[in-house]
């Protein structure tokens, strides 16, 4: 993706998995899991067109996110995205061709939902 401004990057971005932490579900006696990120980059938020938000709902993709990053390689699908404290899952990328220094990627995210038992 070409032309976009990197002034409008104004957020931090953690990418990471879910693992294992410390605290035990009195409940269950399970290890509750915890957000590990791996690494953090700058990024913006994309506003969707009419015709992409009607495609994502065709897909089943209600309430749809989009930011976008400096292209990196590092970035995969089955990362999950923290920001200001609410997980995200990443349901598509569309990588840049990754020509330096222009390069961006677009990922679609949806709000990660807490299963709890």
């Amino acid at each position: 993706m070409k032309n976009i401004n990197p002034s409008r990057m104004t957020f931090k971005l953690e990418f990471g998995q879910m693992v294992s932490g410390g605290t035990v579900n009195p409940n269950t006696g399970a290890r509750m899991k915890v957000f590990k990120p791996s690494f953090s980059t700058f990024a913006g938020q994309w506003s969707l067109r009419m015709s992409d938000t009607l495609s994502l709902a065709g897909l089943g993709i209600t309430d749809a996110v989009v930011f976008f990053v400096r292209h990196r390689e590092d970035i995969t699908g089955d990362m999950l995205i923290k920001k200001d404290g609410i997980i995200y899952k990443i349901n598509n990328i569309a990588y840049d061709d990754g020509l330096p220094p222009d390069g961006f990627d677009l990922i679609t995210c949806t709000r990660e939902v807490s299963k709890h038992g």
